[in-house]
Order: C-alpha cells, then sequence, then structure tokens
C-alpha cells in the first residue's frame, strides 16, 4: 500500500493548516524533510515535536508534527499530521514536498 497525503483542513484563510500522511513510509518521509533544532526527530507514537519544513535546505515553516503507530490511528496505519501555518500557499508548498519525498495525492473517499 503506497503513502498518501492530503491537505486535512477546508479551503480558505486560517491561522493553522494540517496536512495528513498516512502509509508504511510517512515515518520515512517525515525524516526527510522535517527538521528539529537538535536535529533528531523522535518518532513516539502518541507525541507531538516541533521544527521546520525543510526543502533543499530552505525552511518552508514552523510546524508541529505528531506521530500515530498503526493500529491506533484514524487511519489505522502509521500516520503524521504537519500542522503549518494555514494559507494555501504554505500548505500546498509542503504537500508538493511530501508528493516530492514518495507520497501520493490521496484521492476522495468513494462511498457505495
Amino acid at each position: 500500500m503506497s503513502t498518501i497525503v492530503a491537505i486535512s483542513t477546508a479551503v480558505g484563510n486560517a491561522g493553522i493548516g494540517i496536512i495528513r500522511l498516512s502509509g508504511e513510509e510517512c515515518f520515512d518521509i517525515i525524516k526527510d524533510i522535517f527538521k528539529t533544532k537538535s536535529n533528531k526527530v523522535n518518532i513516539i507514537p502518541n507525541t507531538i515535536n516541533y521544527g521546520y519544513i525543510i526543502d533543499k535546505g530552505e525552511i518552508i515553516d514552523e510546524v508541529l508534527v505528531s506521530f500515530f503507530k498503526a493500529p491506533k490511528s484514524f487511519t489505522t496505519e502509521n500516520m503524521c499530521e504537519i500542522n503549518s501555518h494555514g494559507g494555501a500557499l504554505v500548505m500546498n508548498k509542503i504537500l508538493k514536498i511530501c508528493l516530492e519525498h514518495g507520497a501520493t495525492l490521496a484521492e476522495p473517499r468513494r462511498i457505495y
């Protein structure tokens, strides 16, 4: 199963935006794009880490990242939520970085 990513907050102006990663490789993707002051990412289930989303050495945004270990997550898979500053520009940039590091864009859930 692939690792998916999507913006989880509604479209519009807001103070905070949430980008959700779900799947086997979500922790690996976070390790590639998220840096803390100590440069060590502690992936401990049900915790939140403070740091920065980085792209090619450049700080994109100051964020909080929460970690959830399968099966105890909203998706029952390994999952991370990136709490960034709100607004389309920042959230779309973080989404793009996640896609560049191996995530697949989530599709709408079909209910039959």
